[in-house]
């Protein structure tokens, strides 16, 4: 067995604390990244944090609360992982986080100690397949009704259905659209556009006001500039 849908990442098992406690935080995340990729299960912002909190709850869960992931923990090491820091991972936009060939050479070290995820105590089953280098450009065909339906299950279209919008802070708002908070913000406005065609295409109402009053809790966070390039890049 293993994991088939994002939801199914609540069940896989924590890693031995003494065993981990050995690698730094980019590491673990980029043992995540691997397990996830090799699944089939975007390496969204969302879906990393909560299978770093299940993998190392002591590295990334919320103190005092070990079930919750400490989504900005995962989001300061995905920025240290990037190729101008510890070259480890890239990330698309619109796909997720994908390891480089350094990131891929530095997980087999981690495995090597970890060994494979466990799924409520069984162990779970991997492709016999090397991972291979599964950045974008493959390319699936864009499923208006699968992103709509996937979309409904986030955290921020909860709080909209519960009259809770305005407790919702950018955290969640990344965790909709699959982001990361250093995606600049043109790109931010792009996705969320290409998400409200979605909705229109499957004529989902419900989900069109809900996106309404999310423009207007994130206007000024929509809004941002993208920050100026410095001279040279």
């Amino acid at each position: 067995m293993q994991p088939t849908v994002p939801r199914d990442l609540l069940k896989v098992d924590p890693k031995s604390k003494e065993l981990y406690a050995r690698f730094s935080l980019p590491h673990l995340t980029a043992y995540s990244v691997h397990w996830l990729t090799l699944w089939d299960i975007p390496s969204t912002y969302e879906n990393i944090s909560v299978l770093n909190a299940r993998l190392f709850p002591v590295a990334f869960a919320l103190s005092g609360f070990p079930e919750m992931p400490d989504a900005m923990r995962t989001n300061r090491t995905l920025l240290q992982m990037r190729p101008k820091y510890r070259d480890f991972a890239t990330s698309d936009p619109r796909k997720g986080v994908y390891l480089t060939e350094k990131g891929r050479r530095e997980i087999k070290r981690v495995i090597e100690v970890l060994g494979e995820p466990t799924l409520e105590g069984k162990p779970v089953e991997s492709p016999v397949a090397e991972l291979e280098d599964r950045r974008p450009g493959g390319g699936r065909t864009r499923n208006p009704a699968h992103t709509i339906k996937e979309c409904r299950s986030r955290l921020l279209f909860q709080l909209f259905k519960e009259g809770q919008l305005a407790e919702a802070d950018p955290v969640h708002f990344l965790g909709l659209v699959g982001l990361y908070d250093h995606t600049p913000p043109s790109e931010v406005r792009k996705d969320f556009r290409r998400l409200r065609a979605d909705a229109a295409d499957v004529q989902d109402q419900e989900f069109i006001r809900f996106l309404d009053a999310v423009a207007e809790r994130f206007r000024d966070y929509l809004n941002r500039p993208d920050p100026a390039k410095k001279k040279g890049q």
